[in-house]
């Protein structure tokens, strides 16, 4: 399904799901955030939003669409901090998935080694640099507020 060059695609869908996650990110969760998110959710359905979003309000109107209880976004912090305020108005839980950066390689190989260890809750992200960081899920943490502070430079 699209919506203004975004695409919702269902990434995990148990029987009867009880509630559904709205998964903003060019990367498909984990095995061990989706484990966790059944944990705290019973069953659920996980819809992954992906394509470049143009606001908070996008995402919100797609969580809206899909009756989303719950939204786990990777955007901009201006867009987080939106989509908390419109969250409120709609009883919609945001989540912060909370990552660890435990190495820092070079080599795509020494990347995936290292992932290999821990398959279910590591990733690893390329930067333009040519570094490569490995990330591990340690948990979900409920985003109640964004201040974003800032003053002229």
């Amino acid at each position: 399904m699209k919506s203004n060059q975004l695409q919702v695609i269902p990434v995990y869908v148990d029987p009867e799901p009880q509630t559904t996650i709205l998964w903003v990110s060019r990367h498909r969760p984990l095995a061990s955030q989706i484990m966790e998110l059944k944990k705290k959710l019973g069953r659920v359905r996980i819809l992954q939003v992906t394509g470049v979003v143009p606001n908070a309000e996008s995402v919100m109107e797609i969580a809206l669409q899909h009756n989303a209880k719950v939204i786990v976004p990777v955007l901009p912090l201006s867009f987080i901090a939106r989509l908390v305020e419109l969250a409120k108005k709609h009883g919609i839980t945001i989540l912060f998935a909370r990552m660890e950066a435990i190495a820092q390689v070079k080599s795509i190989e020494e990347a995936s080694a290292i992932v290999a260890e821990a398959p279910d809750r590591r990733t690893f992200t390329t930067y333009a640099d040519g570094t490569i960081k490995i990330h591990e899920f340690k948990q979900f943490e409920i985003i109640k507020e964004v201040k974003l502070v800032t003053e002229p430079w």
